[in-house]
């Protein structure tokens, strides 16, 4: 009998293949293999109609094996690119074309009375030819066209294996599951702990991998984003809007601030929320215990690989678990890119288990360590017992090295000691070159014609003094200021006067830094790790360039790329002075 865990398994297997054959499709058309007919006919039969022309059943009249190798030739030149059609493709073997599909194809196909395809929801797949009446020809053909699909990709099947589990192992039946999805505004919690599970499961619900529709991803708050933002992949969707949270981050966020946002969009109803959580720790009681429906599944073990190794290589998967038990594989630390790093076509078994076997032994080497990962998430490394992630010692000044000039892309500029610490000039044989003496002297006590900003600047250093020797609260202090003038009116050569009167650390950061990386999740990530850095490394000035070009929330009209700035300047603003405003 057919568990409930097999049951999303070979639905989301199906719906993974099914958009690698779209992309096939979609890549055969750009070299004149297929012709695509888009159809609009209502919300319910909107999709496309492939055509396979007559130039392509040409290639059937060679041997089967000069055929591949026509098709593998063609293939190759032409660009693995993202389908830009809104469809939901069904085009397995074995399903007979439905009753609708052969009317649209009818419809369609007047001139062309040969016709062959199948539908699913807002599909049609429809094969014709002016050569053959009968729809087996081009029958013949798609077939041998998908021979040529893309290998599996192994983060896809991973992200689908535990999410199967998750539900598998969380409901009773379908019927549960379906009657909180139903639900416009279910809030649903899905635990797998296993690092970059929350990205990889964002971006499958942004491509319809997880959710029979395309979706786009908002984030309930700023500081626990989940969204990827599809941008430049897949455009031209109609997607349905999902309210989303990335659980590894909920620990850092202000849980007054967070429960808040958390209660206006579950009581606005208007789109579901879904809580994506990678973490071992658990969550606060205030998303955990209020979830709708919590999926969780206990992360890998040996038949998930296993599994894997044979929808992914084809191994069968006795001989990996043999291997695995022989080898007494320990899985603890692997994240799903450690799994498409190791899980290759051509490899052999022996030889993906070896580099599983290494990459696991680094990750736990450096959790033992308490070194984050590339992005601070998976499996709840860089944080401590509570969840909470670990403070950093101070780095950016130490005793005895050389600073570094940069961290994380962030320019860092030392503060230049005064000319007194060093000697007395034109004393004791101490010889001062001029330039770096004049370099020295740059300090806000010597600059002249910035009024306001020259008395601030001294008043902070005062309060400093005072915050120094605990006669000062942080939050008492008047630690923001905005500069603004024309170009080459001094706001930067005032930022490095202000290093050496402080005599604290200078950050250097700019909007156009931040915007480099395009998606949203990238650009609200390095946006926030430039006020995480100053914040672990206290007293510091951030010095952010350019700010005016960062957009703005307010329109006259609803533009494109709105709900993007929008979300940048909210976390800008929360940044800034926020509910997250340190106290220390």
């Amino acid at each position: 009998m057919e568990t409930l865990t097999d049951r999303i398994t070979r639905y989301l297997l199906a719906r993974i293949r099914r958009l690698a054959i779209l992309d096939l499709y979609e890549r055969a058309a750009v070299i004149g293999l297929l012709e695509a007919d888009f159809i609009v006919e209502g919300d319910e039969t909107s999709g496309t109609i492939w055509r396979v022309p007559e130039q392509s059943l040409r290639l059937l009249d060679a041997e089967p094996v000069k055929a591949r190798a026509e098709l593998e030739r063609r293939l190759g030149k032409a660009p693995y690119k993202t389908t830009t059609i809104d469809i939901v493709m069904s085009d397995l073997p074995g399903e007979p074309p439905r009753d609708k599909a052969r009317s649209v194809g009818k419809a369609k196909s007047k001139q062309d009375t040969s016709a062959v395809g199948t539908r699913l929801k807002s599909t049609s797949v429809v094969a014709t030819s002016m050569r053959e009446k009968s729809p087996s020809i081009s029958s013949t053909f798609l077939a041998l066209l998908r021979e040529h699909i893309a290998p599996s990709n192994v983060a896809h099947v991973a992200v689908a294996l535990l999410v199967a589990r998750a539900v598998g192992s969380s409901v009773p039946d379908l019927s549960a599951l379906s009657s909180v999805l139903r639900n416009p505004g279910a809030f649903v919690l899905i635990k797998a702990p296993v690092g970059r599970f929350e990205r990889r499961f964002g971006l499958m619900l942004e491509d319809g991998l997880i959710l029979p529709y395309w979706t786009k991803l908002e984030d309930v708050h700023r500081s626990s984003p989940l969204s990827d933002g599809y941008g430049d992949r897949r455009r031209g969707k109609t997607r349905k809007t999902i309210k989303t949270l990335a659980g590894s981050d909920v620990p850092k966020a202000v849980e007054r601030s967070l429960s808040r946002f958390l209660v206006d969009v579950l009581l606005e109803r208007s789109a579901p929320v879904v809580l994506a959580d990678e973490t071992k720790t658990a969550l606060p009681p205030f998303v955990s215990m209020t979830a709708d429906l919590v999926l969780e599944c206990r992360g890998l073990d040996h038949e998930l690989i296993a599994e894997l190794l044979q929808t992914c290589c084809g191994i069968a998967p006795k001989q990996s678990l043999r291997q695995m038990e022989k080898m007494a594989l320990d899985l603890e630390g692997l994240s799903i890119d450690a799994l498409a790093l190791a899980i290759r076509s051509g490899r052999g078994l022996e030889h993906i288990l070896s580099i599983l076997e290494v990459l696991g032994e680094r990750a736990r080497s450096s959790d033992k360590s308490g070194d984050d990962d590339d992005d601070g998430r998976g499996s709840g490394r860089g944080s401590d017992r509570s969840g909470r992630p670990k403070v950093k010692s101070r780095f950016l000044i130490k005793d005895g090295d050389d600073p570094p000039k940069s961290v994380d892309g962030i320019d860092v500029v030392q503060p230049e000691k005064p000319a007194e610490a060093s000697g007395k000039e034109g004393g004791g044989g101490v010889s001062v070159d001029p330039e770096h003496s004049r370099l020295r002297q740059l300090r806000v006590e010597t600059l002249s014609g910035y009024g306001d900003a020259r008395d601030w600047a001294l008043d902070l250093k005062t309060d400093l003094q005072l915050w120094r020797d605990g006669g000062l609260a942080w939050h008492e202090m008047s630690t923001k200021l905005m500069l603004s003038g024309p170009p080459g009116t001094g706001k930067t050569t005032y930022a490095r006067a202000l290093c050496n009167t402080l005599q604290v650390p200078l950050l250097v950061t700019s909007v156009a830094s931040w915007l480099e990386p395009g998606y949203l999740g990238d650009v609200l990530k390095r946006m926030s790790r430039a006020f995480e850095l100053a914040r672990e490394n206290a007293p510091v000035i951030l010095f952010v360039d350019e700010i005016d070009n960062i957009g703005s929330r307010f329109g006259g009209r609803r533009e494109q790329h709105d709900d993007y700035w929008r979300s940048l300047i909210n976390r800008l603003l929360e940044l800034l002075d926020g509910t997250s405003k340190p106290t220390a």
